[in-house]
This record gives structure tokens, sequence and C-alpha cells, in this order.
């Protein structure tokens, strides 16, 4: 796979989990819309993110008035925001794989022929391409549990139980 549109819950759950860096090591190109972009409010994840940005690792694409007008449509049609729309478009642009863990979107893009991934394909591509060690992969899972991040649990604990027996 070559091209990733993220949603703003994945780049924030990787930027917390300071596994943003390691992500562009599996070589995928990645695009946010510049109204995914706008979600990112926090200091610490903007100084990262626009890091990335700088650095050409991200391609920040703004939508088009036609798209933008799609864009409304898909929110008022689906009940999904804005931001959630404008990359479900950008990744249907792109034909990409969407990254969101957003369960309202993920559907939506499921719904209109687009691939979806969550966080934990992104945890265990890099923990299948051994940028990220099993014992690394359980604690930044955890800390991203404690955090709240909303995933689901019963998968989780799978991942833990197999990446526990990988460094046995």
């Amino acid at each position: 796979m070559k091209v990733a549109v993220k949603d703003a819950n994945i780049l924030i759950d990787l930027i917390e989990s300071d596994l943003l860096g390691l992500w562009f090591k599996l070589g995928i190109e990645t695009y946010v819309s510049d109204l995914v972009q706008l979600e990112i409010v926090e200091f610490e994840q903007k100084r990262v993110f626009y890091s990335f940005v700088d650095a050409g690792l991200i391609i920040v694409e703004s939508l088009t008035s036609d798209e933008l007008s799609l864009a409304v449509e898909k929110r008022e049609k689906h009940k999904i925001s804005i931001e959630d729309a404008s990359a479900l478009i950008l990744a249907q642009n792109k034909n990409a794989v969407l990254l969101s863990g957003d369960a309202a979107l993920r559907r939506t893009a499921i719904g209109e022929g687009v691939r979806v991934c969550g966080v934990i394909w992104v945890f265990d591509r890099l923990v299948n391409d051994q940028l990220l060690m099993p014992a690394d992969a359980i604690c930044k899972l955890k800390a991203m549990l404690s955090r709240g991040s909303f995933l689901p649990k019963s998968i989780c604990d799978s991942r833990i139980v197999e990446w526990g027996k990988l460094i046995e």
C-alpha cells in the first residue's frame, strides 16, 4: 500500500504514543485533508504534526469547492463530521486506505467501498515489520487504552496476549 489518509483520531493516538515517526518507516504515503489538520489543536500535538508536514512526510490537501459541497452532503446524509467527510473524500480521490477509529466514519467508508483500517492495524504493521518490539507494543497499547482511546477491548486483549508470546 502506498497511500493512507488519516483521520484526526489516528493521528492523535500515534502522536500521543510516540509512534508517528515509526509509521513513516513503513514507507506509506500519508495524506490528511486541510480540515482534519485543523483538528490537531494541542500545542505539542501540533508541533509534532507540523514537523512531519514540514519534512514532507504528511501531505495536507485542500478540498475543491465541489468536494467541499460533497463533504457537506456526506455529513448530512451519514451524520459524520465535515472533517471526517473530507477524509473520506480524500481517500476516495486517492484510491487509498482510510485510517480511522471513528465508528460512523468507518461504517460510511466501508459502505462506499473504501478500505478502512484502525490503530490496531498500524500496531500490527509496526510489529510485523520489526519496527516496534512486541514488549514496546504492549506498553504503548496499554498506555493508549489508559488515556481513554476507544479501542475494541477484545482485540486489544488478544494482541497483548499474542505479542506477549513473542517475548517469552
